[in-house]
């Protein structure tokens, strides 16, 4: 029986676009949106940053100067935050299983800037019951140590866990730990799996 329902965040709960940075810091600079995501989205200072490894503040000087921009650091978090929607579909689904008493689980691979921009603009976080953040802990998906803080928080076995992730790579990752996994495709096709393995969400 599923008592745990641990969801991704990313394209899951809210949709997200990170050429939107792109394009935000291309504004500002002599390069397109093309070339920033190609000369900056592959450093290695973005996986650090998302693992808590590199300050806020400092992302924003490698920005400047990777960019040779001139901003200052409350626009760099509005350009580098203002990127998310929210999945209304599935906050509704969450809703339906917070209701139905499933302890509700957040695992993301994000970072400081992004989930405090997050925390203030969409009030579906407060369905969680508990957030594991790469940032915090210092892993990131895949990583078996950030499903093991999740199994840890939850109190339950893996057996008694689902794990939803739009990244089919992540979602064999929990398996390999024992949880139950759906890839998200859609509302609709989430809803069916949830059915199928027995949560209401009725």
């Amino acid at each position: 029986m599923i008592k745990t329902v641990i969801f991704d965040l990313g394209n899951v709960v809210l949709n997200f676009d990170h050429m939107l940075i792109c394009e935000g810091i291309a504004r500002y600079s002599k390069y397109s949106s093309k070339e920033v995501y190609q000369l900056g989205f592959n450093s290695e200072i973005f996986e650090l940053y998302d693992k808590g490894k590199v300050k806020s503040e400092d992302l924003f000087r490698w920005v400047l100067r990777r960019f040779d921009i001139n901003i200052s650091y409350d626009m760099f978090k509005s350009v580098w935050s203002d990127i998310f929607s929210l999945n209304d579909s599935v906050a509704t689904v969450l809703s339906a299983l917070k209701k139905n008493g499933y302890y509700l689980i957040l695992i993301s691979n994000t970072n400081e800037l992004h989930f405090d921009f997050i925390r203030e603009n969409f009030k579906v976080i407060e369905l969680f019951d508990d957030l594991v953040l790469s940032y915090r802990i210092g892993y990131s998906k895949p990583h078996k140590e950030i499903f093991r803080e999740a199994l840890k928080r939850a109190g339950s076995s893996p057996e008694e866990c689902l794990y939803i992730d739009d990244i089919e790579g992540f979602c064999k990752a929990a398996e390999d730990m024992g949880i139950n996994s759906i890839v998200y495709r859609s509302t609709e096709q989430l809803i069916k799996g949830l059915e199928e393995l027995g949560v209401n969400i009725g």
